[in-house]
């Protein structure tokens, strides 16, 4: 389905440190964990990782340092068929997240930032070019390097999409233009002011983030109540298929992987959407993040 799309994710590539328990201790408490594992993340790398089992030829912009935790993240990363060509090895420290999941699958993330914020904004825009059809970007690197990419993609008439995690100020302003914004419910409040809680907020943060932004849609991900779509007239909520969550980890990267590459293939933004919501879905199903990534098989079963 989406095999002749040519993406590129910039972004963060971290090992991730997955802690297990029933509760999350409080202030001065201790409490037992039930399971804890390391697996490949970093919002970059699950977004590549979506793109790439969902068929797409990949390639990951990003920076790792060379040691244990580096070289494994680049070799899942070749697992996964993902051209790591434009990932540099020379950062003093490989990035990492501590991830603690409670017993109904939230999750808390604690990140270290470590290499992704030593990659040269000028090296990483140099490694988008014509042969491009997708660009991904989320907010786990500089704001330098985060808007150099989006507006060098811009330029080139690529398909954008930007992934607003995680939430921070961010000047949208530096970048007018992309196709396609999609924060949360945290990044909206932190962009807008305004926390999506109920229709008349989700509509009032969408026209704030597309009034600094000028993105041709803004898709809001709103957890269990699906996302909504606006395109400066009209908004709609489109709701999200239900499963049982096991782990909220990479659900959005999951979501926004599947919501660009049906984009670029069909040019509808609600199948777009649909797409996006079935693989957040799937993904919230499955423990861990690189391993919750759906294929196009697994959205296909959802009906």
């Amino acid at each position: 389905m989406y095999k002749s799309i040519r993406a590129a994710v910039v972004g963060s590539i971290n090992m991730d440190i997955v802690l297990n328990m029933e509760k999350v201790p409080d202030v001065g408490e201790n409490v037992l964990g039930t399971t804890y594992g390391y697996a490949c993340g970093g919002k970059g790398a699950n977004q590549a990782t979506g793109l790439a089992r969902l068929g797409a030829q990949t390639k990951i912009i990003g920076k790792v340092a060379d040691d244990t935790n580096g070289r494994k993240l680049i070799e899942n990363l070749g697992k996964n068929a993902i051209d790591f060509s434009c990932v540099a090895t020379n950062g003093t420290q490989t990035g990492l997240a501590a991830i603690i999941i409670d017993g109904e699958g939230r999750n808390r993330i604690a990140v270290y930032e470590g290499s992704n914020a030593e990659i040269d904004p000028d090296e990483a825009a140099d490694c988008i070019d014509d042969s491009l059809d997708l660009l991904l970007v989320q907010f786990e690197t500089s704001e330098e390097v985060v808007v150099k990419c989006v507006n060098r993609a811009i330029e080139k008439g690529i398909t954008t999409v930007i992934d607003c995690g995680p939430a921070k100020s961010f000047a949208l302003e530096r970048m007018q233009g992309a196709t396609i914004i999609s924060p949360n419910e945290n990044e909206t409040e932190a962009l807008s002011g305004i926390f999506p809680g109920d229709d008349k907020k989700i509509l009032e943060a969408s026209q704030i983030i597309k009034d600094r932004s000028k993105a041709q849609f803004v898709v809001l991900k709103l957890g269990s109540r699906g996302c909504s779509v606006y395109d400066g007239k009209d908004l709609r909520i489109m709701p999200t298929y239900k499963t049982k969550v096991v782990d909220t980890t990479a659900a959005g990267d999951s979501f926004t992987a599947a919501l660009a590459l049906e984009y670029k293939r069909s040019g509808d933004i609600f199948a777009a959407c649909d797409m996006g919501n079935k693989a957040g879905s799937i993904a919230v199903s499955r423990m861990g993040a690189d391993a919750s990534m759906p294929t196009v098989e697994d959205i296909e079963k959802l009906r």
